[in-house]
């Protein structure tokens, strides 16, 4: 019968960020493993807190699955002796693989003819297979940092008690000097001794009633719960933070909200820094009004309930008061100067050896802001260009270089600081955004200044890093030049600008070569674009064929190469897709093997019909010239329609069709055979101011 597998990994307190991608990895090392073993199963699911990481797998078969083994033995040729008898060799073989010498078989491989056994394998008892694997797949958990305790065994933090599981059975082994058993332990204050578990089906009942909810969905909705309860009390509503909900999911095992109120003064400190005190270490949840102002009040969600409350509010006070007394001191030594102020101390800070101090990156800054602008949004300029000379200058500011939370205010505060020092609005917005989007989720600046600024800080750090010999390599990033790469796509793309980014990032090495900072490896950053346009067209659900096929004909426009691949992509799906590759492909394949010398781009355009040798090239030539005179066309407009595009290349098949029917091309006259080349590379061409057709297969990949 199948049965329900349960195991649990005791540990002290793992640190909140180690929990979600540690059970992602226990689920996955029990999916493999389980199949590896041969052992059928059901629904994989993983519970977590702080102090453990569960694993439960539903009808998990009580044994393995029987298989046939094939073992390789000895060659033939010393299996038998020149009488046809089995030698030792071929005995010993048999023997080991436990059958009958008649029942091994000859079989012919590259290497010549050799002994093969077939070995019935019975599966054995899930009891006798689970423990080792079990064993095995604690061990082999990853996290970001690990310990050491009694010994060189590493894990998050120390293992203290392991339960296992399956139906009513214990399951026994050992992994970091703890044995295993049949108990866990509830609340480390409201229950904090063993608890015996005597089935999988009584584990979350038990924990529950021990003070332990173990599954990260229910304390979320929980909090979400108690928040909104408490803020009720306040006469208030929960500033919505669900990247802080999830983190303290991860640190409480039984959620319970206690209010907490600040002096009513601090309420002038810029909205952002008020939050970031609340949150940064605190992770205390704000609080505003119906009219979205914030009130001086906060929650904080302790792990556990009953007495002690007052306690623990007095003490949060305390602490965020400490925190507020701090920003609020930055804030006015911050503000006497204003924020211009700011920008000599930049001459102090090194952005990079190679590519100078952070002043000198702001003055680059300035210089593309007013080419991208010109390019872009000419209306925006002037504001555009004075952000981004400012939007650096909060890096010198005391709340920013203090170290603690606020530093991570950077942009934002550099707004604020702005806005106090007179600055306009769309200055002081432009400040504000202009690291957007630091994520996938986070949402590309609002004004058309804060994406121009954007645009040139992500323009500027990828160019320079990569001049400066930074390194983007597998998942690893520690510069953030993916992330900025990312961000240029999605700003340009989310906007509906038209840049080619390969021509923006060739004026900023000119500024960089008038500046006098070394040039980097060529061709580094065309390199490091296409990978980016790639990985975003795929994140725009086209497919990778399709993607290389754009990529390879002016990959500079995010916007252009995403309309392009969505019109091929739209026409794959379609029985004409066929008609545009055949006749692309009838004219590339004679080209493929010709010399490029003898190639040529085609007559005039201008050349009568009589000029031709037969009336099939003079169609062609007609038909590639009037539908090259409309891809032109189409390409001068602000987005084209390629989906038209695609459909006037559609119309020279007919006449690709009777060229090949009615002509040799490769002939022995000379003229003959490079006009008629000509002809087809005009073709050819035409086809390439949309796509590489050639990286297309016939369906839909």
């Amino acid at each position: 019968m199948a049965e329900t597998l349960l195991l649990e990994i005791g540990c002290e307190e793992i640190p909140a960020g180690f929990i979600a991608p540690a059970l992602k990895e226990l689920a996955s090392l029990a999916r493999s493993g389980l199949e590896d073993a041969r052992l059928a199963h059901g629904t994989v699911r993983t519970l977590g807190t702080p102090r453990r990481l569960t694993l439960i797998v539903e009808g998990v078969a009580a044994r393995q699955e029987d298989r046939i083994r094939e073992m390789t033995g000895p060659a033939a040729r010393v299996a038998f002796d020149v009488a046809g008898q089995p030698t030792q060799a071929a005995k010993g073989f048999a023997k080991s693989a436990g059958v009958a010498v008649e029942a091994l078989e000859r079989v012919t491989t590259p290497k010549g003819e050799y002994l093969l056994a077939r070995v019935d394998e019975k599966g054995a008892a899930a009891t006798d297979v689970l423990p080792a694997r079990l064993a095995d797949w604690i061990t082999s958990l990853h996290f970001p940092k690990t310990m050491h305790w009694n010994g060189p065994a590493r894990f998050a933090r120390p293992v203290r008690w392991i339960l296992a599981l399956l139906g009513g059975r214990t399951l026994e082994f050992e992994a970091f000097g703890v044995a295993s058993g049949h108990r866990t332990r509830g609340h480390r204050v409201l229950a904090p001794g063993w608890l015996p578990i005597p089935t999988p089906g009584a584990y979350e009942t038990a924990l529950q009633e021990a003070g332990v909810i173990v599954d990260p969905e229910a304390r979320r909705a929980r909090i979400r719960e108690e928040l909104a309860r408490c803020a009720a009390t306040l006469s208030g509503r929960v500033v919505e933070d669900d990247e802080l909900i999830d983190e303290v999911a991860n640190l409480v095992e039984w959620p319970e909200a206690v209010p907490g109120s600040f002096d009513v003064a601090y309420l002038k400190l810029p909205r952002p820094v008020i939050v970031t005190a609340m949150r940064a270490h605190q992770r205390y949840f704000a609080v505003e009004g119906k009219d979205g102002a914030l009130l001086p009040h906060f929650i904080m969600i302790r792990s556990g309930r009953g007495p002690g409350v007052e306690e623990i509010r007095r003490g949060t006070q305390i602490v965020l008061r400490a925190r507020l007394e701090d920003a609020r001191f930055y804030w006015d030594n911050d503000l006497k100067g204003g924020l211009e102020a700011k920008l000599p101390l930049l001459r102090g800070i090194v952005w990079h050896e190679r590519l100078g101090t952070v002043q000198d990156r702001s003055e680059r800054l300035v210089v593309l802001v007013e080419d991208l602008a010109r390019r872009l949004a000419p209306k925006s300029l002037v504001a555009a260009k004075r952000a981004a000379l400012l939007c650096k200058a909060d890096l010198a500011s005391e709340m920013v270089r203090s170290g603690k939370e606020f530093a991570s205010l950077q942009g934002i505060i550099g707004g604020e600081y702005a806005a106090a020092s007179g600055e306009s609005l769309e200055v002081a917005q432009a400040i504000r955004e202009h690291y957007r989007p630091e994520g996938p989720s986070d949402p590309i600046p609002y004004t058309p200044e804060g994406k121009l600024v954007a645009l040139a800080d992500k323009i500027e750090a990828t160019t320079g890093g990569l001049r400066a010999g930074l390194e983007v390599s597998g998942s690893q990033d520690p510069f953030g030049l993916r992330r900025a790469g990312n961000g240029i796509v999605r700003i340009l793309v989310e906007s509906e600008w038209r840049l080619d980014v390969l021509d923006a990032a060739r004026f900023m090495e000119g500024v960089y070569d008038k500046a006098g900072i070394p040039p980097g490896e060529p061709d580094r950053f065309a390199e490091f674009w296409e990978q980016r346009a790639a990985s975003a067209l795929e994140d725009y659900g086209i497919s990778s064929e399709t993607a290389a096929a754009v990529l390879a004909v002016r990959p500079g426009d995010p916007v252009d190469l995403l309309a392009r691949a969505r019109a091929i992509e739209d026409i794959r799906r379609t029985s004409d897709f066929e008609g545009v590759l055949i006749g692309y492909r009838r004219a590339a394949n004679i080209l493929r093997s010709v010399p490029p010398g003898e190639i040529s781009a085609g007559q005039p355009m201008a050349e009568r019909a009589d000029a031709f040798g037969e009336r099939a090239e003079a169609d062609l030539h007609l038909e590639t010239k009037m539908a090259r005179q409309a891809v032109e066309t189409y390409l001068q407009g602000a987005l084209p329609d390629y989906g038209a595009v695609l459909r006037h290349l559609l119309g020279l098949r007919p006449a690709i069709d009777r060229f090949f029917d009615a002509v040799m091309v490769m002939v022995d006259d000379p003229v003959a055979r490079k006009r008629r080349l000509g002809l087809l590379e005009a073709v050819r061409q035409t086809f390439l101011r949309i796509a590489d057709f050639s990286l297309l297969p016939s369906a839909p990949g």
